[in-house]
C-alpha cells in the first residue's frame, strides 16, 4: 500500500472521498483502499479582536489516499471530482517520510486559532482587556509562537513588563 496525493475539486474534498469509497466498493476493490484522509476544512486566524475571524482552507483541493494496485488507481482517476494524481505523467507515491509528515500536520482534530499581528518593538499600545485594561504602554517584545506581546506599562511611576495576548492589545 502506498500514499498518493490526489487533486480534487476545491471545496468538495469530502464529497469526492465518499464517492471514491463507493466506487471502489462497486468495482470490488474495496480491499485495495486502506485509508482516505481529507484535510481539515479551516484554519482560523484571529485578527486583533475576538469578534473578527478570518477563515481559509487547509490544503484546499487535495486529499491523501492509501491504495494498492493499478486497478485502484484507474478507478480513482475515473471518480467524478478527481482532477489528477500527483506525479510526472504517472502517479508517484509519497515516501513514507513524506506521508507521515503530511499526516502529522493534518491529523490535528482541532486547529487552534493563529493570531495575525502587526506589532513591532517600540509600538505604543493600549490594553483593551484583562486586569491591565485601559493602561497604555510600549511593546518591548513580540512572541508570535505564544500569541503574546511583552508590554512595558507604567505602574506607580515604574515601567513594568506585562505579557498580554495579541487580542487584548490595540495599537494607538
Amino acid at each position: 500500500m502506498s500514499w498518493y496525493v490526489v487533486y480534487v475539486w476545491a471545496g468538495r474534498e469530502r464529497e469526492v472521498a465518499e464517492a471514491l469509497k463507493a466506487r471502489l466498493a462497486e468495482e470490488g476493490l474495496s480491499e485495495a483502499l486502506e485509508q482516505v484522509v481529507v484535510p481539515p476544512e479551516k484554519i482560523i486566524e484571529v485578527v486583533f479582536s475576538p469578534e473578527k475571524h478570518v477563515s481559509r482552507r487547509f490544503y484546499s483541493g487535495y486529499i491523501l489516499v492509501k491504495v494498492q494496485g493499478e486497478g485502484a488507481l484507474e478507478v480513482l482517476r475515473s471518480v467524478k471530482g478527481v482532477v489528477g494524481i500527483m506525479g510526472d505523467g504517472k502517479p508517484r507515491p509519497l515516501s513514507e517520510e513524506e506521508a507521515q509528515k503530511l499526516l502529522s500536520q493534518i491529523a490535528v482534530e482541532e486547529i487552534k486559532p493563529k493570531p495575525r499581528y502587526q506589532f513591532m518593538p517600540g509600538d505604543r499600545v493600549r490594553i483593551i482587556e484583562g486586569p491591565f485594561a485601559n493602561f497604555h504602554g510600549v511593546v518591548d517584545e513580540v512572541k508570535p509562537d505564544k500569541g503574546k506581546v511583552r508590554v512595558l506599562v507604567s505602574i506607580f511611576g515604574r515601567e513594568t513588563p506585562v505579557e498580554i495576548e495579541f487580542t487584548h492589545v490595540q495599537k494607538i
